[in-house]
């Protein structure tokens, strides 16, 4: 897709710094992967905030049940905190803060992100992950921006699923010096037509997508040394996969 630029005005810091914007495609491009990385902790923040004052109407009130929705509220904001720093990051080819975890763990933290579409879909998540809680050297926040996005469209291919259980499996497994990654759903796949274009900023196959969800993933995983793929799915949906170099 052409990259798109904007003027750049004597002694005008703002814009300076929007032509600085260049490795997401300037601004219009910047402005779709913070809008799209902060909608589902926005969601959440929703969603939980709207429970604890449930709780709270309760007669007595149900205290408990409120300090763990406010403490959602905390973690999703947090999240949301993270992943806009991270999206400037790249958006300015930045490096990002490298650190060893287990990526068991960082899949966990993400979890009370995805319980709300989970239920709502009816959809099984299934984690097979690699034994031995192997680590990983990557910035923990990209790591979970690749496994949300994917995970999320994994839900969003299931939505209009019928006549069979839905079900995302998350699997990894250590090959050799890379750590695999698999993203698989078994609803209707991806057409054709669509499969050449995924990865394009601003180009989605949903028609309220927003285009910018495996954008990110590949940038993202590209500056970590990795690949991005997907393949079609046994019997039916797809399969993404991503690896990550092994410490």
């Amino acid at each position: 897709m052409a990259s798109m630029h904007y003027p750049l005005q004597k002694n005008d810091a703002g814009l300076a710094q929007a032509q600085h914007l260049g490795g997401m495609g300037g601004m219009g491009e910047f402005a779709a992967s913070v809008a799209h990385e902060v909608r589902q902790p926005l969601a959440a923040i929703t969603l939980n905030a709207d429970a604890a004052l449930r709780w709270l109407d309760h007669d007595p009130p149900r205290l408990d049940e409120a300090r763990a929705a406010l403490a959602l509220v905390a973690s999703a904001g947090s999240h949301a905190s993270a992943v806009l720093r991270s999206v400037q990051d790249l958006a300015c080819n930045t490096p990002g803060s490298h650190g060893h975890f287990v990526a068991d763990d960082a899949v966990q933290d993400l979890l009370p992100l995805l319980c709300a579409p989970l239920q709502r879909h009816a959809i099984r998540l299934e984690t097979q992950l690699a034994p031995g809680r192997p680590l990983l050297h990557a910035d923990p926040v990209q790591f979970r921006q690749v496994i949300l996005n994917l995970l999320m469209n994994a839900i969003e291919a299931l939505q209009g699923t019928s006549g069979r259980p839905r079900t995302v499996l998350l699997s990894s497994r250590l090959d050799g010096e890379v750590q695999h990654f698999s993203i698989a759903d078994n609803g209707a796949g991806i057409a054709p037509q669509a499969a050449g274009r995924l990865y394009h900023a601003l180009y989605s196959s949903k028609p309220d997508g927003m285009g910018m969800g495996l954008a990110i993933c590949r940038r993202i995983v590209d500056a970590h040394g990795g690949r991005l793929w997907h393949a079609p799915g046994a019997p039916h949906g797809s399969v993404f996969h991503f690896t990550l170099p092994a410490p």
